[in-house]
């Protein structure tokens, strides 16, 4: 890839020094990617990794009786391959596009060749994972201490964080997914929130409207991710 062509806008990328960026060029490519498209299957070979600049990417547990339910989201804040660096090939997760962009790809073998060859690159790299372990646990804790309406608010403010714009594509069917409840729940809490005069949510497409009314309907959990990842856009 031409150094000339790129700008930066994952986290972990824009982190690098200058001679680390220049180092990984050649190994990466944009790769664009549309709602629900894969990037792993379960317990297949993990044979490239994905660092956002745009959109978002769910990763999920599937269940024995069909469900399946969120483990985390990335945005530009992270990468997805987290099993790559911890030395594994596979995992029982799924990852697939939730919110429509843009990846930096990067080949499995020149990613852990890079993160062997340059310490700061790797330290990045486990900076990410310890965090996202941090925050499963608490979504963990979220999801059997707070209210659906809650957690949410909380998601949608953790997506909102990862856009450029205040609307995006969901589905009820991926907000039951990401919260772990009915899609008949997911319905009656938009309702909610709409009512209230905080989002607007018609044919698959939130806008958040009351950003502020929206955090103080969230639990405490969102305050705890945001920081943690750093995620939002102005960062």
């Amino acid at each position: 890839m031409n150094e000339t062509e790129y700008s930066p806008r994952n986290h972990i990328l824009s982190k690098l020094r200058e001679d680390s960026l220049k180092a990984l060029l050649p190994s990466m490519e944009l790769v664009e990617f549309d709602i629900r498209e894969p990037l792993y299957e379960p317990h297949t070979p993990i044979d490239t990794a994905y660092f956002p600049d745009t959109g978002m990417i769910s990763i999920v547990c599937p269940t024995a009786d069909g469900p399946s339910i969120e483990a985390v989201t990335v945005g530009r804040e992270g990468f997805i391959g987290l099993p790559l660096i911890l030395g594994a090939t596979t995992t029982p997760t799924r990852a697939f596009c939730q919110v429509p962009g843009r990846c930096w790809s990067v080949p499995a073998a020149d990613l852990l060749r890079h993160a062997e060859a340059d310490v700061e690159f790797s330290l990045l790299l486990r900076k990410y994972a310890q965090t996202v372990f941090d925050l499963m646990a608490q979504s963990t804790a979220c999801n059997c201490l707070h209210s659906i309406e809650e957690r949410c608010a909380r998601w949608l403010l953790i997506t909102h964080d990862r856009m450029d714009s205040n609307s995006f594509q969901l589905t009820q069917e991926f907000l039951a997914t990401m919260i772990g409840v009915r899609r008949s729940s997911v319905n009656l809490i938009a309702k909610t929130l709409q009512s209230a005069g905080l989002i607007d949510y018609r044919h698959g497409k939130i806008v958040i409207l009351d950003r502020e009314g929206l955090e103080q309907v969230s639990c405490g959990c969102y305050a705890i991710v945001r920081d943690a990842f750093d995620i939002t856009t102005n960062s």
